[in-house]
């Protein structure tokens, strides 16, 4: 009788551990063989950003696609720290999955997460791609600006985000996507995935990326980490590739071990416009 009781508080333990486990505000596709390579996308992507470079790797990775919540379809969640929930959800499902140091290729915030996540938890993860992200988006068009300085115009931006109509949030879309790549079927996709994301949540993460400066605290990551940036998309704003490689350096200044790798003729989107060039550097940094 004893041991039929144990069993079953044992049952009612574990029914009580599963209830209360929480799923991931992301959502993940995965996809084929060998180590993990976790994948994720920009502000207001969705995780198809990452279909050709899936098809590239994933004969030799296990490829974990996320798609952001608010972004492009995927449902939104309430939070006033979206960034680093993200980033911590990311972690506990590294944890729970037990991968083994996943290579982590992050485009534009979702960049700027893959150092967060290297920051947080530096033995965790492996071999690092940013593209085209920074670790402080803030000094990207002025290198004296700081999180005090900027907050204003965040907080505004936030605050008028929020605000935005269907049709005005449709019409941003449209501008904003013509910078962004250069290829009309990418472009097209870019605005589709804008026009499905959460503003309220856009606004948020937009914000949070404006007051998180990661310059100094990347001192600390372990993994190495290929940083690769596009300029095309600025230069009608005078902006040129040595400009940008010596924002880029000056932004990962304290890690120097940092490769920094700029695209010759690409846009935002380096998948799309350049996408050769793309999968040569990251092949070469993963196999060294």
């Amino acid at each position: 009788m004893k041991t039929k009781i144990t069993s079953f508080l044992a049952l009612l333990l574990f029914l009580s551990i599963s209830v209360q486990a929480k799923a991931p505000s992301f959502k993940v596709v995965k996809t084929g063989k060998g180590p993990a390579m976790i994948l994720i996308p920009g502000l207001n992507s969705a995780g198809e950003v990452w279909d050709e470079t899936v098809a590239h790797y994933q004969k030799n990775y296990t490829c974990y696609v996320l798609t952001l919540p608010g972004f492009a379809g995927q449902p939104a969640v309430k939070t006033d720290h979206l960034l680093n929930s993200v980033r911590d959800e990311i972690i506990a499902y590294v944890q729970e999955n037990k991968l083994k140091k996943p290579v982590v290729v992050g485009h534009s915030l979702g960049g700027y997460l893959a150092l967060a996540l290297n920051v947080k938890a530096p033995e965790l993860f492996g071999k690092t791609v940013v593209v085209d992200g920074l670790p402080y988006i803030g000094a990207a068009q002025d290198p004296a600006a700081t999180v005090e300085s900027i907050k204003p115009m965040a907080e505004q931006m936030k605050k008028s985000m929020g605000k935005l109509s269907p049709e005005m949030q449709s019409q941003m879309e449209a501008g904003f996507g013509v910078s962004m790549a250069t290829d009309s079927a990418h472009i097209k996709k870019i605005i589709d995935w804008g026009r499905k994301s959460d503003y309220t949540t856009t606004g948020q993460a937009m914000y949070e990326m404006y007051l998180s400066d990661l310059r100094s605290d990347i001192a600390v990551i372990k993994a190495p980490v290929l940083v690769l940036g596009a300029w095309a998309g600025y230069k009608n704003y005078g902006i040129t590739k040595a400009l940008t490689t010596s924002m880029y350096t000056a932004q990962f200044a304290k890690l120097p071990t940092a490769e920094v790798k700029i695209a010759d003729s690409a846009k935002h989107f380096i998948m799309y416009d350049e996408p050769t060039w793309m999968f040569a550097q990251m092949d070469a940094f993963l196999k060294k």
